[in-house]
């Protein structure tokens, strides 16, 4: 995997009857050290037009998602797990817990894509289930 890779982060909320997508695509800097893939890009935040600094930590049974700035949070998805995180926005701190099913690692020589299958909750309470999917390819 080159250093310069493009990089699409797709979050999708299983609703009743109808699924709610988000995506970004963006591009960052990949390394690998410890047994873990790292990326580290840059975020637009649509609501503010802020750009938030962000990092993933990937291995084939968890995923760390960092993000700084006025959007900050530290979030774990890890399979068989339940992870709290404070969630900091320019409206206040919310609660986010990740019930993480499962975590998937495909890695090939110039790809990675991971998925991840969770139930959201904020503030206690259950919002969805969701999947999240990254994509990272080496940028040519």
């Amino acid at each position: 995997m080159t250093n310069e890779v493009i990089l699409s982060i797709k979050g999708i909320q299983h609703e009743y009857g109808d699924d709610g997508i988000t995506e970004i695509i963006t591009t960052g800097n990949y390394y690998f050290r410890n047994g873990k893939h790292y990326i580290v890009y840059d975020e637009l935040i649509p609501e503010t037009g802020e750009q938030v600094s962000s990092t993933l930590k990937m291995t084939p049974k968890r995923i760390d998602m960092i993000k700084h700035g006025s959007h900050s949070a530290h979030m774990v998805f890890e399979t068989n797990t339940k992870n709290m995180s404070l969630y900091r926005t320019p409206y206040g701190m919310m609660e986010v817990c990740f019930n993480t099913f499962s975590v998937e690692l495909e890695e090939q020589a110039d790809m990675i894509r991971v998925q991840a299958e969770y139930a959201l909750e904020i503030n206690d309470g259950f919002i969805s289930d969701c999947t999240i999917e990254i994509n990272i390819r080496a940028k040519q």
